[in-house]
């Protein structure tokens, strides 16, 4: 079937959606004029379809979807695809059951947000998802939203099955704090290498930064979560000035994998964290930090002069809770990464793309061009992305000067509560875009602008489907975790890493590992 290219000029239609004010006082309603949307220009299809949508990837399942007549994203939706669309909105929790009680009773939704790839390899290897290969040629917009890594992960035996789902954001959470205040006291410069890193955190330890005639600060503080894993708690930013990190991070070199985790930089990674162990830079309540919200606790005491945190730590409400709970707000500033020895500059890698929309294999050619037509216009439309990434125009969003302000931070409580359904809609939002988040510092917008260029692309090793032969696979992850744990603690000396080597190979098949990572890389095409 050939496609027509479809002009969305439903810009008309939006511009109906302003805001009627009424009362008096602060305390003003903003109601939409649903009334004003437009049905002209609205879509270049003749025939009315049918499409159901299983939307698990809403940004608030527990918000429950309005009539028809109050749902403005949703008209938008129809209108420009001309279309009724059904959305399926599964409890948080239950979406599993859910679809699958859809599936086994042959009511498979046309249109399905799945959450991880090995979802959606495991539907398409049902006979549940349709391929997508022979329609995509025909919306070269769609297929320039995203990059290629997301696109990568929507292939699966030798075709792309599913379009990305929305954005990852990265940039922002693992973001590189350190108190300029102290660096300013001690006569120090903010650091670029490890050795100098090492140097500000010793003497962040040393030196009485906060002036109080005490030794109660430190230069380092990290942790793991409760399974062990090192991962996103601080001490792996420490690791990818080596180019390492933990536990099953694999890239690909030269057409042959390399298991970062037990590549000979480990070993000097978990060096340098034993030397700051060693000089007891590191607050030794890193043992006890297993949640996210202990290491913030420690951010907002101020009593540790380097850590990794959300740069939204810097947004006024965390700011007061430094107050609060530190008595003072300290001057923190977010830093590049390190310049390792090896060059690497990272400051994290892009989140795998594993959300994705898949289409059902029911679907006939008609509906497939249907539903990604209505994929294109929703994450690809210039006109209509503020009215789903943002909300309603005039209650959520408005245009200042010509240009888009969110206004969604600065709602009533009501009025959030009220219109809780456009996080229904959201997805489109893209992943750099500060606007969206609405940070009210604008240090906070310039941290998350920097970080950008210290992402880096995501390792083919996410590409991997857990193998179920494999008995082995949670053992060996846990000796891994451990292992590393016992290194750069000193607990196990490093002069034992051959030994850990030896053991992975004797006791938990790490050959079983690697055949099985080599032959999923040889059916992606990724190794030739």
């Amino acid at each position: 079937m050939q496609h027509t290219k479809i002009t969305y000029t439903i810009l008309a239609s939006i511009m109906g959606l302003g805001a009627i004010l009424s009362g008096c006082g602060e305390d003003k309603e903003v109601i939409p004029a649903v009334s004003g949307i437009s049905q002209g220009q609205a879509s270049q299809f003749a025939n009315k379809i049918k499409i159901s949508m299983f939307n698990q990837g809403t940004f608030n399942a527990a918000a429950p979807l309005p009539p028809r007549e109050e749902d403005i994203q949703r008209q938008m939706l129809e209108n420009a695809m001309n279309i009724d669309l059904n959305m399926i909105i599964p409890q948080s929790g239950q979406a599993t059951t859910k679809l699958n009680t859809l599936i086994a009773g042959g009511d498979i939704p046309d249109l399905l947000f799945l959450k991880s790839r090995a979802d959606l390899a495991q539907y398409y290897d049902q006979g549940v998802l349709a391929d997508l290969t022979p329609y995509l040629e025909q919306f070269p917009k769609l297929k320039q939203r995203f990059g290629k890594d997301s696109w990568d992960a929507m292939f699966y035996q030798g075709k792309t099955i599913a379009v990305p789902g929305y954005d990852n954001v990265n940039g922002i959470s693992r973001s590189l704090f350190i108190r300029n205040d102290w660096l300013k006291k001690l006569n120090m410069k903010v650091p670029t290498t490890p050795d100098e890193l090492f140097e500000v955190m010793r003497a962040f330890t040393e030196k009485d930064p906060d002036g109080n005639g005490k030794s109660d600060t430190f230069g380092f503080i990290g942790g793991m979560n409760k399974e062990g894993n090192l991962q996103t708690y601080g001490f792996d930013s420490l690791m990818w000035m080596f180019g390492v990190n933990p536990p099953s991070a694999i890239e690909v070199k030269d057409n042959k994998p390399v298991f970062l985790f037990i590549e000979p930089k480990m070993k000097e990674a978990l060096a340098y964290i034993n030397k700051m162990m060693e000089a007891k830079v590191v607050d030794p309540d890193w043992v006890t930090m297993n949640t996210p919200d202990l290491l913030d606790q420690k951010l907002y005491k101020g009593k540790v002069g380097f850590m990794v945190r959300d740069a939204r730590r810097l947004e006024p409400d965390a700011q007061q809770k430094m107050k609060e709970i530190g008595g003072e707000v300290p001057e923190w500033i977010v830093i590049p990464p390190m310049k390792g020895p090896y060059g690497d500059e990272i400051l994290e890698r892009k989140s795998f793309q594993g959300n994705s929309w898949a289409i059902s294999k029911k679907a006939d050619k008609d509906k497939i061009i249907r539903i990604l037509s209505l994929l294109e216009y929703l994450f690809t439309d210039k006109e209509a992305y503020p009215h789903f990434a943002y909300g309603i125009k005039g209650i959520h969003w408005d245009l200042v000067d010509g240009k888009v302000k969110n206004k969604t931070p600065d709602l009533t409580k009501e009025l959030k509560e009220k219109y809780l359904w456009v996080d229904h809609y959201r997805m489109p939002r893209r992943g750099d875009d500060t606007e969206y988040f609405s940070f009210k510092n604008p240090k906070t917008a310039e941290a998350f602008t920097n970080n950008q260029k210290y992402v880096l692309d995501p390792l083919p090793g996410n590409l991997l489907t857990a193998d179920l032969s494999d008995t082995l696979s949670a053992d060996r992850t846990r000796f891994i975790n451990e292992s590393l744990v016992k290194f750069m603690t000193g607990k196990d000396p490093l002069s034992n890493w051959d030994q850990f080597l030896k053991t992975l190979d004797t006791k938990f098949d790490m050959q079983k590992y690697k055949d099985n990572a080599i032959k999923q890389f040889n059916d992606a095409g990724i190794i030739k």
